[in-house]
C-alpha cells in the first residue's frame, strides 16, 4: 500500500555516551521509561511503526497529529530530571508500506534530518511547512541542506518548543540536569557544570578535556 503521510522519526541524544557510563542496566530502563514517553505522546491517529532500542519510526496521515506527538514527547523527555533529550526528524510525502515496514524518499529524507538534529533538535522539512496552512507552532527557517544520498537539497525548519524548566546537560553522561533538584555542582575554568552523580563528577574532574569543549576565542 502507498500513500502520502508524515514520517517521524527520534531517539535520545547521548544514548551511547549515558551507556557507556552507566552500564546496560541504566540503558534499559532509560529505553523502557522512553518507549513509555511515545506511547503516552501519540496523538490522534499518530502510530508506531517501528521501535529498535532508542529509535522510534512513527506514522500519521494527519499533521498535526505528527507534530503534537514529538511536540508532547519532547516535553515529557525535558519534564524528566536525569533524562536524556531527544532528537528527531519530520518529512511528509509518499510512502510504501508492506510488512509493517515503511519504504520510499520520505523514510529516507525524515531519517537524514533526525541525524542532522543536534541535541534537543526537532528538524522539519518544507514539505511540512508548506501543508500547514493555520498553525500556533513556530519554526525557523534554517536554510536549504545537502542530504546524503537524496538528490536535491532540502529547506529545513526547526520547530521551536516552548520549555518552562531551565536545564542543563551533565557533560559526561549528557544527561538533562535540572539545577533546582539537587544536582552535584563543580566549577572549572569559571564555568559551574551539573552531574548526575558522585560517578559522573569523578570521571569528569579526572580528565575534564575529555568533555569540555576547548574555547577558542
Amino acid at each position: 500500500m502507498e500513500k502520502n503521510a508524515a514520517v517521524l522519526m527520534a531517539d535520545l541524544s547521548g544514548y551511547t555516551a549515558m551507556t557507556d557510563v552507566h552500564g546496560g542496566r541504566s540503558a534499559a530502563r532509560m529505553v523502557n521509561r522512553y518507549q513509555e514517553y511515545v506511547r503516552t505522546a501519540l496523538h490522534g491517529e499518530a502510530q508506531i511503526i517501528q521501535q529498535i532500542g532508542d529509535q522510534i519510526v512513527l506514522l500519521a496521515d494527519n499533521l498535526i497529529d505528527a507534530l503534537e506527538t514529538i511536540r508532547k514527547l519532547k516535553g515529557l523527555a525535558e519534564a524528566g530530571h536525569c533524562f536524556l533529550s531527544i532528537h528527531a526528524g519530520m518529512h511528509y510525502g509518499p510512502v510504501f508500506i508492506e510488512n509493517d515496514n515503511l519504504f520510499g524518499s520520505t523514510i529516507n529524507i525524515a531519517s537524514r534530518l533526525m541525524n542532522l538534529a543536534e541535541q534537543g533538535q526537532i528538524l522539519c522539512s518544507s514539505a511540512i511547512i508548506d501543508r500547514i496552512e493555520h498553525t500556533t507552532y513556530n519554526f525557523r527557517n534554517m536554510g536549504k541542506v545537502s542530504l546524503k544520498n537524496v538528490l536535491n537539497d532540502v529547506v529545513v525548519y526547526e520547530l521551536i518548543t516552548a520549555n518552562e524548566r531551565q536545564l542543563t546537560i551533565d557533560p559526561v553522561c549528557r544527561m538533562q540536569i535540572d539545577p533546582g533538584m539537587g544536582s552535584i555542582q563543580y566549577r572549572y575554568n569559571d564555568q559551574e557544570y551539573h552531574f548526575c552523580s558522585t560517578g559522573c563528577l569523578r570521571l569528569f574532574i579526572s580528565n575534564p578535556g575529555a568533555f569540555v569543549k576547548p574555547d577558542n576565542s
